[in-house]
């Protein structure tokens, strides 16, 4: 058998296995529970990819919105996490599960024996399509397990970010309307520090003050796009941002789809890589990990789609966009960054004459 049919059938024997997985039925117990109770929540992800680790920041603040005096453990993949959640103060704990449990089967087994022996009052499913996710919630010893929306379906986002979320205010208050809900975006949480250090990065790049257009060429396999869509992008948007700095960030992998021909950024840390997009106007690049940790900077992100589906795995929130290049053509594109610097350098001037 081949690996892809392994992994088929062993994806289709689980999810027979999770779908029979259902919330608590007391939800009204916890709706009871103070604001201010100081209560352990635990949210499972087990993947390691940096995007989808960065996908479930909305539901962390949402559970500390809801109960500020919370701690929060994490179920994750890797050890992105030391990185990513830096800032989060009340994550508390997060099991880092080996990137490839089969190589690493004992520090897997020690991981999640460690979660067994802890107590929970709510854990909830990070993504309710993931079967891990799912199989480490039923697994906790929590009071109140969230696998998904239940039986309510009424005004369900179609977001994966939002998906855990919903579930989580829905499992709280199964009437409240969500339809006008201003769902938090994925947020790195950066420091002034990290912000400041970006700009002077920048600085050293380009030595002038102009405002830094920020790129990604890269993407795994069919999301990628082609050398020649890149180059003709990339030679257009100079062409008609002369004014701007055009910075390409690279992937760790150290490629480039326009051959370096622009100055370029490589960094493996990712929250320096975070704190130059932050001092960027715009960021432009395929769906990928590096777009959601750009989503989670305040800088407006385009996405680029040409496979998946943006519905579901586009930057959300702002004015951050999906743009489907099957359709959209070269300028149509470079319209819409148009409108974004300068919308960005109106805002920017109305805070400088009101300050």
């Amino acid at each position: 058998m081949s690996l892809s049919k392994f992994n088929s059938k062993k994806r289709s024997t689980f999810n027979a296995f999770t779908r029979s997985f259902e919330n608590s039925k007391n939800s009204e117990q916890l709706q009871t529970l103070p604001k201010d109770s100081e209560i352990k929540v635990l949210i499972t992800r087990p993947n390691h990819r940096l995007g989808n680790q960065l996908l479930i920041t909305p539901l962390i603040q949402e559970v500390k919105k809801q109960f500020p005096n919370s701690t929060i453990h994490l179920v994750l993949n890797g050890t992105l996490s030391s990185i990513l959640f830096s800032n989060y103060s009340y994550v508390d704990k997060v099991f880092n599960l080996p990137k490839k449990p089969f190589k690493n089967i004992f520090n897997y087994l020690k991981q999640s024996v460690a979660l067994l022996f802890k107590t929970y009052d709510i854990a909830i499913a990070g993504c309710e399509s993931s079967n891990s996710s799912k199989i480490y919630v039923k697994l906790s010893r929590a009071r109140f397990k969230i696998y998904n929306s239940g039986t309510t379906q009424v005004n369900k986002p179609g977001h994966i970010a939002q998906y855990p979320l919903y579930n989580f205010k829905t499992f709280l208050n199964p009437s409240e309307d969500l339809s006008v809900y201003d769902y938090p975006k994925l947020s790195i949480k950066l420091s002034d520090k990290e912000i400041e250090q970006g700009h002077l990065i920048l600085r050293k790049l380009f030595n002038n003050d102009k405002k830094t257009i920020c790129i990604f060429t890269f993407a795994t396999r069919a999301k990628c796009h082609s050398k020649t869509w890149w180059s003709e992008f990339y030679e257009r948007l100079k062409t008609e941002f002369g004014d701007f700095n055009i910075l390409e960030m690279l992937p760790v992998e150290n490629v480039s789809q326009i051959d370096f021909k622009s100055t370029h950024f490589y960094s493996k840390d990712l929250r320096e890589i975070a704190s130059i997009i932050e001092n960027s106007v715009v960021f432009i690049g395929a769906d990928s990990g590096m777009m959601h940790l750009a989503a989670s900077t305040n800088t407006t992100t385009l996405g680029l789609f040409n496979v998946t589906k943006s519905s579901i795995y586009g930057p959300y929130g702002g004015q951050n966009q999906s743009i489907d290049t099957n359709t959209a053509e070269i300028r149509d594109i470079l319209k819409i960054v148009n409108a974004i610097v300068h919308q960005t350098a109106f805002i920017n001037s109305s805070k400088i004459q009101t300050s």
